[in-house]
């Protein structure tokens, strides 16, 4: 199990929902798990309250003043903010609504109704893997992954990817050319939500990771059947 770069009584979460019962049982919930949580009950409240001290943030869709959508969009546009952890947590249940959820930048999706057992799993799957315990730099082709300061940069530039995007990057960068399954992905990134996380989620991710990475992205190959991999000899002219 990854080591967490914070105790967990330092870990805060904040919960943003507009429903108090729903936002108090939560809170209550997570409270006696040891984390600090906060709670917003409008989209601006949310935003207002988001600072770089959060360490995730649990997300209704269907909020006041601003919706989730557009909370989780504000939030990934700020760089302060870009990598913080969110899991949609909302009654919209459409797989049109997860996959907006996902291309937002969200990195997990859970309906309504759900036990608190699970998304207590949810929660500690998330924060272990916002905090990569690789300490290995990887440069290649002009991309440098620091998976201690969980940054990728292109040609310098920060790719201000999320914690997701990094771990599949990372992933396929440090084993050039090896074939990994859909399976083989989500056993690596997802751990003990394999479960509950599909081979579409794992599809959504690549497509916003390779929207990010431009040019770059001719090197993350689609075996079709199969899965991903990331071929380093291909030429530079070469294209999807």
């Amino acid at each position: 199990m990854e080591k967490l770069a914070k105790e967990k009584h330092e870990i805060q979460i904040l919960i943003a929902e507009d429903e108090e019962d729903i936002a108090e049982v939560t809170r209550h919930f997570l409270e006696q798990e040891g984390y600090q949580v906060d709670v917003a009950y409008d989209g601006l409240e949310a935003l207002d309250k988001m600072n770089p001290a959060i360490d995730l943030v649990l997300l209704d869709v269907m909020l006041p003043e601003l919706d989730g959508f557009e909370v989780c969009r504000q939030i990934r546009s700020k760089t302060e903010t870009e990598e913080v952890p969110i899991i949609f947590l909302t009654a919209k249940s459409e797989d049109d609504d997860q996959i907006r959820g996902l291309m937002l930048g969200g990195d997990d999706y859970l309906t309504k109704p759900c036990s608190m057992d699970v998304l207590l799993a949810r929660v500690q799957s998330a924060l272990r893997r916002s905090h990569v315990s690789e300490i290995k730099t990887i440069e290649l082709l002009g991309i440098t992954l620091y998976p201690k300061q969980y940054k990728a940069l292109l040609h310098g530039e920060n790719l201000n990817l999320t914690f997701t995007q990094f771990q599949l990057i990372y992933c396929l960068v440090n084993s050039p050319r090896q074939i990994f399954t859909r399976k083989e992905l989500l056993e690596k990134i997802w751990n003990d939500d394999i479960l509950t996380v599909t081979d579409r989620t794992v599809d959504t991710h690549m497509k916003n990771l390779r929207d990010k990475l431009g040019d770059f992205s001719q090197y993350i190959e689609t075996v079709w059947g199969i899965g991903y991999r990331f071929n380093d000899l291909i030429s530079n002219s070469s294209s999807q």
